[in-house]
């Protein structure tokens, strides 16, 4: 994977998150700023996800942890084996809302 199609992934991955989180009616505020996208939930925590250009990775923040995933098989992979939108559906439950991703 190129830069570029790390960017349109990413983008897709953002897009996918907010199109599920509003059509699920979830709780939460999405906001993009740069390289950060970030869900607030209503008690102000916050699921964040970061690109990481340098790397081609992409890294997700919560009260579950944090998770550093690269491209591999067409899906998002942690460095430990575990699926990128498992592992948000646990954060996201983790701060309250229940979502699915699949």
């Amino acid at each position: 994977m190129n830069v570029t199609e790390f960017h349109q992934n990413i983008e897709q991955v953002w897009a996918k998150i907010e199109e599920q989180l509003e059509a699920q009616e979830c709780d939460v505020d999405c906001d993009t700023q740069g390289s950060v996208f970030s869900i607030t939930f209503q008690d102000r925590s916050q699921v964040v996800i970061n690109k990481q250009e340098p790397l081609l990775e992409l890294w997700l923040a919560s009260r579950v942890g944090g998770f550093h995933f690269r491209y591999q098989h067409n899906n998002w992979i942690s460095n430990d084996g575990k699926d990128f939108w498992v592992c948000l559906e646990e954060a996201c439950a983790a701060h309250g809302e229940t979502v699915n991703f699949s």
